[in-house]
């Protein structure tokens, strides 16, 4: 147990959290998430800046991180879209975002529950793909935010800058599980 590791299960704690936050028709609730979830972005990198850094760098912490990215992700894409009556965006973005994950996820623990351990870390591709969606989940939030509470209604290109953003979160992860599919294929 290290501050890398630490710093990891607040995310993992945030990620359960935020989303609850977010469903809770309290405009103060929902600031809130806003701020626990830029907190949580900012665990992600400070993370495994800390660990790179200081030679922390571990077997449960290179398990732990992708989880907890997950969770927090997963959670937030899947309450912008479940809050249908507030025209976001479609549940049907969160579906290859949730099977890519949870596909790569399962993996990733079938191999650690061999007799040998392989702990798999995080790739270039899926490092970028999380960057995309902690930007994406963003942005959807303030449309969602302003929209409902500030009674705004924005122009198109909001909503093509948010589609953009749909689309490149999607792209990259579709992209990042295919490295991972291809690259560990023999394992397979």
């Amino acid at each position: 147990m290290n501050f890398p590791i630490l710093l990891t299960i607040l995310r993992a704690i945030l990620g359960i959290i935020v989303p609850i936050l977010m469903l809770n028709e309290d405009f103060n609730g929902r600031v809130l998430a806003a701020v626990l979830f830029f907190i949580a972005g900012a665990t992600d990198f400070l993370d495994g800046w800390y660990a790179r850094k200081y030679n922390l760098v571990t077997k449960l912490g290179e398990i732990l991180d992708p989880i907890a990215d997950k969770i927090i992700i997963l959670g937030s894409f899947f309450v912008l879209s479940s809050l249908t009556h507030l025209d976001v965006y479609s549940f049907w973005w969160v579906i290859p975002i949730f099977f890519r994950e949870v596909l790569i996820t399962a993996i990733r623990f079938i191999f650690l529950s061999k007799e040998q351990p392989l702990v798999m870390a995080s790739s270039w591709s899926g490092k970028v793909k999380t960057t995309m969606q902690f930007m994406t989940l963003p942005v959807a939030y303030f449309i969602f935010m302003f929209q409902h509470y500030g009674d705004i209604q924005f122009g198109p290109w909001v909503g093509y800058i948010l589609y953009a953003m749909l689309i490149a979160s999607v792209v990259f992860t579709l992209q990042s599980g295919w490295n991972f599919l291809s690259k560990n294929w023999k394992l397979l």
